[in-house]
């Protein structure tokens, strides 16, 4: 979930990141997701109008996606409900209508029910042996004994825990990569279907054997894995429990975090450090802004584009990584062409484009998250700034846990207050973590004499980011005690809100 980088880290951008009208001064030119916050609340009336008309929009999506699971007879009618949707798109855009009639929100509502039924329409698996040249979709994990991946065969998508030599087989290997696999599958089936089908995973696979030859799968596959491997070999004198951190921080790689530490980042309100999202893009874009700003406009727009595509391969697709490349991708769209769309219409946006495109992200608590979180910056950061005063970090962060409160209440039961504290201590070591991590440990990688050095320069942030979580972890006040708390923030912010409004 996107969160504010340090203010001082803000200011140090310079030209365009991404792409900026090349008429305006240098601190305009600089634009990307994180900025685009800050602009949110600025314009009143034309873009107050749009940013609610487009939020009313992704809400019909939203609610109608979900509400199409319960008529699975739409589904065929998908395609010619998008064309509809793409010709009211043209015509809205050329006559620059922003107010939203309610033919719009019924035609949104109309083509978020059928994407949604045929999102949950019944899929033909093969149920029997079944072999043939799969891809490996997921990095394997361990899971008991056996190692758990998701391999996709024949453009369907099986669930496997293998154990033995088929196991040891897929240990090796890496999402993206190609094995010849021989089995027997099945539906999926018992109380985790439904979350397989979210992750569009349809059946379930009982490996015999796995071959030892394997494809490495294209060549940005082989880029994006061959980088993730050398970004643990960076770091290799670095403590494993660290390394897993780091991984985590980095690229969103917690695979190997022990539960402990799982458990004491949630508890401590910073679980979100670990799932690459709008933060890490927007250090990323800031650590290329050196040669981003060197290439003409468009030339610039069009790294900018692949630079997201490139992190979103690197990071798996993670739905929050895609929320946040994709509106950074609208963000540099617009400043390439010289339009203005501040940070809540490009969320709602994102979230119509996205669910059109995999309608199951409605169910993703991940992508809800990372929505949630995004939509409390872009409408409540700015307000809650000025009520706080100087507290810009603190304003942030109770801005993205107000937005993510409703989700993470229904699906963990519990807020922890104790993150408005744990934020602001672990936020910016983490942001230098996210900013320098990455080209550090590639560049160790390279020159292996400077393993233990970055290790060791690296080990001490990350060690401040679990130490943070460990200690806030311990000290989060649990039930009614943790209640009282957030009704007090709540009354002192009131209290505040009324001071600066006398």
């Amino acid at each position: 979930m996107a969160m504010k980088p340090p203010r001082r880290l803000m200011d140090l951008r310079v030209d365009a990141t991404p792409p900026g009208n090349m008429n305006r001064p240098p601190v305009g030119e600089v634009d990307d997701t994180i900025q685009s916050y800050d602009a949110a609340c600025d314009e009143v009336d034309h873009g107050v109008s749009a940013s609610v008309g487009l939020t009313l929009l992704a809400a019909v999506m939203w609610v109608s996606v979900i509400g199409g699971e319960r008529i699975p007879g739409l589904g065929s009618l998908r395609g010619a409900s998008c064309i509809v949707l793409a010709l009211l798109s043209v015509y809205w855009w050329h006559y620059r209508r922003w107010h939203v009639s309610l033919m719009t929100m019924v035609i949104v509502g109309a083509v978020g029910l059928v994407s949604g039924a045929a999102a949950w329409q019944e899929v033909v698996v093969i149920d029997g042996p079944c072999s043939g040249n799969a891809i490996v979709r997921t990095d394997p994990t361990w899971v008991g004994n056996g190692v758990g991946v998701v391999l996709q065969l024949r453009g369907k998508r099986y669930r496997v825990i293998a154990h033995g030599a088929p196991g040891a087989h897929l240990a090796n290997r890496l999402a993206g990569e190609h094995v010849i696999v021989k089995g027997t599958c099945a539906k999926t089936t018992g109380p985790y279907s439904r979350y397989d089908r979210i992750v569009h995973v349809v059946g379930r696979m009982t490996v015999q054997s796995v071959s030892e030859e394997f494809s490495e799968g294209s060549m940005a596959i082989r880029a994006a894995n061959r980088m993730r491997v050398a970004l643990h070999e960076g770091v290799a004198s670095m403590p494993y429990n660290l390394q897993t951190l780091f991984a985590g921080l980095v690229i969103g790689d917690d695979r190997d975090q022990s539960r402990e530490m799982v458990n004491q980042f949630r508890a401590s309100g910073l679980s979100h450090l670990c799932a690459v999202s709008g933060q890490n893009v927007a250090y990323l874009l800031a650590a290329l802004s050196p040669l981003l700003r060197r290439l003409r406009r468009n030339s610039r727009f069009i790294a900018v584009l692949l630079v997201l595509a490139w992190f979103v391969l690197l990071t798996r697709a993670e739905p929050s990584v895609l929320r946040a490349a994709v509106m950074a991708g609208l963000v540099a769209m617009n400043a390439a062409s010289g339009n203005s769309m501040n940070a809540r219409t490009i969320l709602a946006s994102t979230v119509i484009v996205l669910l059109l495109i995999d309608p199951m992200l409605a169910w993703s608590v991940g992508f809800a998250l990372s929505v949630g979180a995004t939509a409390g910056l872009a409408w409540l950061s700015a307000r809650l700034g000025q009520i706080m005063g100087h507290h810009g970090m603190l304003a942030a962060t109770l801005a993205a846990q107000v937005g993510t409160m409703p989700v993470s209440f229904f699906v963990f039961g519990y807020v922890p207050v104790i993150s408005l504290i744990a934020n602001p201590l672990a936020l910016w070591v983490a942001g230098m973590v996210m900013m320098v991590g990455l080209p550090l440990a590639l560049l160790a990688s390279l020159l292996t004499p400077l393993v233990p050095l970055v290790s060791w320069a690296m080990a001490i942030p990350v060690a401040w980011v679990a130490g943070v979580a460990r200690f806030c972890a311990g000290a989060s006040p649990h039930g009614r005690l943790n209640v009282g708390l957030w009704l007090c923030v709540a009354g002192a912010i009131w209290h505040r809100w009324q001071q600066t409004e006398a």
